[in-house]
């Protein structure tokens, strides 16, 4: 009996190593995904842009990155399925209308109307936001991962003292973080504006001396927010 009782134990201490594995490989595969289209998507957001404010050159710039960008996600997708899309029927066909669209453009991009190519890869925007409501996504989670990554140009610009660097920065960080905001209105996303606007008001001054430690505590207050929301 004793013997039965503890190959019972085994089992079930084997069951849990597994599906904790499990669940953890989900948590760092879905992370990698969000990461990966937020690389590309970063692209995709600066084109729509500068299409929409008629810079032509910037535009370009950005679209060839996107294309190219836009190529990989679609290559590794197409073949490889993370656990958080691995049931989404959808996904494939979402992939090639999004290839299309951007192909589309290109013409657009380089010499044609810039206004009605902004239409056109405004279309992209609603896929996306299909194919991630479809799966489970939070919107929220997908913000602060955007977030994150713009706020480290502003606390590296901070870090060397830059004043000019953080106030050019500030604009990309605050669009970031008024998406955050669109999704959660909490204290927490308070303070991580408080802290932001602060470290505009520093560079305004020219308080560079200021600045890194300011940077430090925006970070520390999205830190918060992350591990619990993100």
């Amino acid at each position: 009996m004793q013997n039965q009782k503890i190959t019972i134990g085994l089992l079930a201490l084997s069951a849990f190593i597994i599906a904790a594995g499990s669940f953890g490989s989900i948590v760092i595969t879905r992370k990698k995904f969000l990461e990966d289209f937020n690389q590309m998507n970063g692209y995709y957001k600066q084109a729509l842009f500068l299409t929409g404010q008629a810079k032509r050159d910037e535009a370009r710039a950005q679209y060839d990155l996107l294309t190219k960008e836009y190529a990989k996600f679609s290559a590794k997708y197409s073949i490889y399925r993370p656990y958080v899309i691995k049931h989404d029927n959808q996904f494939s066909n979402d992939l090639v209308s999004v290839g299309k669209i951007i192909v589309s453009a290109k013409d657009g991009v380089y010499a044609g109307d810039l206004p009605t190519t902004h239409k056109e890869l405004e279309t992209v925007r609603p896929i996306f936001q299909e194919m991630f409501k479809r799966n489970g996504f939070s919107m929220l989670s997908m913000a602060l991962v955007e977030f994150h990554d713009i706020m480290e140009e502003i606390i590296a610009a901070a870090d060397v003292k830059d004043v000019s660097l953080t106030l050019s920065v500030y604009p990309k960080v605050n669009e970031a973080l008024l998406a955050v905001e669109k999704e959660d209105q909490s204290s927490e996303i308070k303070d991580i504006r408080k802290n932001l606007e602060i470290l505009r008001q520093l560079a305004e001054q020219g308080k560079s001396d200021q600045l890194s430690a300011k940077a430090a505590e925006l970070k520390a207050s999205f830190i918060k927010v992350y591990l619990v929301k993100g």
